[in-house]
């Protein structure tokens, strides 16, 4: 790498990763996308030698040190919690249910960890006050001393000392609260600090009503801040880099695009054998139940098999926690007994239990309306799943050689599929496997490629370009802003 005056060339540069988003779902038993993301960002800088690698979090008023020693041992735990799932779901209780379901005889809801409603909350806060129990459990306890490590060195120090005499880097594999910019205005102003970030989507711009109503706001003020501080971005794929130019204004940083990869975590368990899972064909719906995934379509659908086909409807499998602004699908699963027989939410099943099913399923189905992404594609595909997803930009970005793509408002070409995937010697289901078995994924290796190019371009950057930016960007993204929050009312 290089450095100033091309002196710093046989020095490593010093990357500051940020692990908020990590630590934040400390002990979530099933991870968002963008945990796993930053997870993979992780594992790699600990093994990458061209790089010294300080981890921190961001604070609401300063970005802090992580004790060295904490990272690896987080890391293993984390995976291993992903991996066997928690006390309450244990991988062997998901797959009991999971296999009662397929035989017919009835499961028991799956617990509903993760994102919890206001009812929930209530629900669990007066069942503790009537028992007793006590509001904290071990993990909480262990990502408490955890934090108390945060704090074991001070950032300032750190900068001045490695500034002198090697360059620096502040990566981040998300937006996540950059809303509140004091933290990073502090990081730039302490020293020749550049700052790459990782961009996933501007979908809470782009489709407001998705989403809580506070996020389109939240966006906006994180856009602000990437576009006012950054040095680089570095963004998942080529429709979320055209949404994003179209949103920032001229002068704002350096876009890179680099398609996520996939892969499992490092040290996990060695996937469970299909033999564990009873033979019976499924179709299999990955990802948290939210307004945009559009698992409305899907239910209607399965309504219309049951009424049809009686107990020769498929069987479908959601698996993934409940969100938000998903009213109409959480109340069909609650409430339409006749979906019973052959609709199981399985909650959001650890990784062991999720990796059988994608590759035991008939196929795996995502009708979203938007994605930034859209990991789940890729991991059906990669197993050799045939995957029917929506007709989207990013779908035909990333799939188009893999996936059966489908409108995701025609209900009846949904249906039509899914009945002739259910006949696994039908021509269709017969194309729709060799397409997913011939389908090369990205990988992580790639990625973290353009990752490395974009940290050696803002080294190379002079620093008075950069700091002559700074000012530019500021009026540009702060006109933006403006913009976004005149359309959002």
């Amino acid at each position: 790498m290089v450095g100033k005056a091309g002196s710093r060339g046989l020095i490593r540069p010093l990357i500051l990763f940020d692990l908020t988003r990590l630590v934040s779902a400390t002990g979530r038993s099933a991870p968002t996308g963008i945990e796993r993301v930053e997870y993979a960002y992780a594992r790699w800088l600990l093994a990458e030698p061209t790089y010294h690698v300080r981890f921190v979090v961001t604070m609401k008023k300063g970005i802090r040190l992580i004790a060295d020693n904490a990272v690896p041992a987080f890391l293993d735990k984390q995976a291993a919690i992903w991996e066997g799932g928690v006390d309450a779901f244990p991988a062997d209780a998901a797959l009991r249910n999971i296999n009662r379901f397929l035989q017919g005889h009835g499961a028991p809801p799956a617990p509903k960890l993760g994102y919890l409603s206001d009812e929930e909350r209530t629900m669990r806060r007066n069942r503790r006050r009537e028992n007793g129990d006590k509001p904290s459990s071990p993990l909480k306890a262990w990502a408490q001393k955890m934090a108390s490590s945060w704090t074991s060195e001070p950032l300032g120090p750190v900068l001045r000392r490695s500034g002198a005499r090697r360059p620096i880097v502040y990566l981040r594999a998300s937006l996540d609260r950059m809303e509140w910019s004091m933290p990073f205005e502090r990081l730039k102003n302490a020293a020749d600090v550049r700052m790459v970030v990782l961009c996933h989507d501007i979908i809470p711009i782009d489709y407001p009503e998705f989403v809580r109503p506070n996020a389109p706001r939240q966006c906006a003020a994180r856009l602000d801040t990437m576009n006012r501080l950054a040095d680089g971005v570095v963004v998942s794929s080529h429709y979320s880099a055209d949404r994003l130019r179209a949103f920032l204004a001229e002068g704002g940083p350096p876009l890179s695009v680099a398609h996520l990869g996939i892969a499992k975590p490092e040290g996990s368990a060695a996937p469970l054998p299909l033999s564990e899972l009873v033979e019976e064909p499924f179709f299999l719906v990955v990802s948290t139940i939210e307004a945009r995934k559009n698992h409305v379509l899907l239910l209607n659908l399965w309504r219309r098999f049951a009424e049809e086909l009686g107990p020769a409807a498929p069987k479908l499998i959601i698996a993934g926690k409940r969100g938000w602004e998903a009213q109409t699908p959480l109340a069909i699963l609650d409430r339409a007994r006749e979906l019973g027989p052959s609709v199981y939410e399985v909650g959001a099943v650890p990784d062991s239990v999720l990796d059988l099913l994608r590759r035991k399923a008939t196929a795996v189905l995502m009708p979203s309306f938007v994605e930034g992404f859209g990991m789940p594609v890729m991991e059906a595909l990669a197993v050799g799943t045939p995957v029917l997803a929506s007709d989207i930009p990013v779908f035909r970005e990333i799939a188009a050689e893999g996936a059966a793509l489908l409108d995701p408002l025609d209900g009846p070409s949904w249906k039509e599929a899914i009945m002739a995937f259910s006949d696994p010697s039908s021509s269709r289901a017969i194309h729709a496997r060799a397409a997913a078995q011939r389908y090369t994924p990205p990988t992580w290796q790639e990625h973290f490629a353009a990752v490395r190019d974009m940290n050696r371009q803002v080294l190379e950057d002079p620093p008075c370009a950069g700091k002559a930016r700074w000012g530019r960007k500021l009026v540009a993204a702060r006109a933006a802003l403006s913009r976004t929050n005149s359309a959002l009312g």
